[in-house]
């Protein structure tokens, strides 16, 4: 079973968005460790979560 899978499993908004899973990937084979891993997933999940409650379009949302 892949880490992303795993990642995937635990927050699941992360598989309904393909770049999410690319970018923590990269990171992956990059070497960061797995606990750096699960805190980028943490969070990117819960941006994604906010986005996806609050109809956010992501390609179009900046800061």
């Amino acid at each position: 079973m892949s880490g992303t899978t795993v990642l995937t499993e635990k927050w699941p908004v992360l598989g309904r968005h393909e770049q999410a899973t690319t970018w923590l990937t990269i990171w992956t084979d990059l070497g960061r460790a797995p606990r750096t891993i699960d805190a980028y997933a943490c969070g990117l999940a819960e941006y994604l979560l906010m986005c996806e409650r609050e109809i956010v379009d992501l390609a179009t949302a900046h800061i």
